[in-house]
């Protein structure tokens, strides 16, 4: 857009969209089902493509907003199809290969975009985001998730603060939430803030990208550690992950005067936070009950607007006071809090 302070503000106002369409969702799929939702879910990411293929900045801003709905409300449905097909047995099997296809296509999928706008022509990612929602469509009724019935509801009232104080009184739910806030806070550190250090440092923009790329390459070895956390217990993977996650990010910390070195740990500081990504978001679905999935669930999704929103604004206000090094050494506290909280974990889960 041209302006680094209207871009951030903009991206603030999408996420802050993307958490408020996120707990007004159990609404929408009382009223019209969660077939429905999901097809108004994809309706919209199709609008969301137009309106991003536009060079007008009010038709961009709006396509946001919409791709920040249709995201929170595709995963809002689809997280409720797992929680009502797949056995609670299963899970630790299913969610690291969930984890795999997500990242995957989140690493493949804007580097085609901008190859795609840059060497052919400006339309085409759009048009293949496109026909993708429509393959999604057919895929979601080859599956037979169209015919998912969902429990009855324990709640019937149409108050997000109610399902969110609902949310907070229960101690399983929150240990999830706060244990996946952190995971995807440091990953929107690494993401944001890595390519930012590279440039200062004097390694360069493309080392800063070919370091995040390198890091998210560690994500081929999910299934890896999802078969570690069935074998050896979820607490005990997480707190592995933690902890190697925060010893390496602080061992960036000290290192920052050698770019080379402070490059070659936060690569491997990738591997640690990739470790947590072996169960996924298993302790929300052995955690929540069967007539409250659609509420809890529309809380819980709105994590990763919230990692989006918590993290640059801390290091907004912690780079006033210190200098870029706060930014790892903070990473590394949040890190090895979060390793305390996981002996919360039930030790049989696996």
């Amino acid at each position: 857009m041209g302006d680094a302070q209207l871009t951030s503000t903009l991206l603030f106002a999408v996420s802050v969209g993307g958490i408020l369409a996120a707990l007004t969702l159990p609404i929408l799929i009382q009223k019209i089902g969660n077939y429905h939702a999901f097809l108004l879910a994809c309706t919209i990411m199709l609008l969301s493509a137009v309106l991003l293929s536009s060079e007008n900045a009010v038709y961009f801003s709006t396509g946001l907003l919409f791709h920040a709905f249709s995201i929170a409300a595709a995963e809002v449905t689809l997280t409720l199809c797992v929680l009502a097909r797949i056995p609670r047995a299963e899970m630790t099997r299913f969610e690291p290969l969930r984890m795999l296809c997500t990242v995957l296509a989140l690493s493949i999928g804007p580097f085609l975009g901008v190859y795609f706008e840059d060497r052919i022509f400006h339309e085409l990612p759009f048009i293949i985001s496109g026909a993708v929602v429509f393959l999604a469509i057919a895929y979601f009724r080859l599956l037979g998730l169209h015919k998912v019935v969902l429990p009855p509801s324990k709640s019937r009232g149409f108050n997000p603060l109610q399902y969110l104080r609902q949310y907070l009184r229960q101690p399983r739910l929150n240990l999830a939430y706060g244990l996946v806030l952190a995971r995807s806070c440091w990953w929107a550190m690494f993401v944001i803030y890595v390519p930012i250090y590279a440039k200062q440092s004097g390694l360069g923009e493309l080392t800063g990208a070919a370091i995040v790329s390198l890091g998210t390459a560690w994500t081929l070895s999910v299934p890896f550690w999802g078969w570690m956390g069935r074998r050896y217990g979820a607490r005990r993977l997480q707190q592995t992950g933690f902890i190697a996650t925060s010893a390496l990010t602080i061992l960036v910390y000290a290192n920052t005067a050698e770019p080379i070195i402070a490059s070659v740990l936060l690569v491997f500081c990738a591997l640690g936070a990739t470790i947590l990504d072996g169960i996924g978001n298993v302790l929300f679905y052995r955690a929540v009950r069967s007539r409250e999935r659609s509420q809890m669930t529309a809380v819980f999704v709105t994590y990763r607007d919230t990692g989006l929103l918590a993290t640059p604004g801390l290091f907004a206000i912690l780079l006033n006071y210190f200098a870029f090094p706060i930014v790892f050494s903070s990473a590394a506290l949040w890190m090895i809090i979060a390793a305390g909280f996981c002996r919360y974990i039930p030790r049989g889960l696996r």
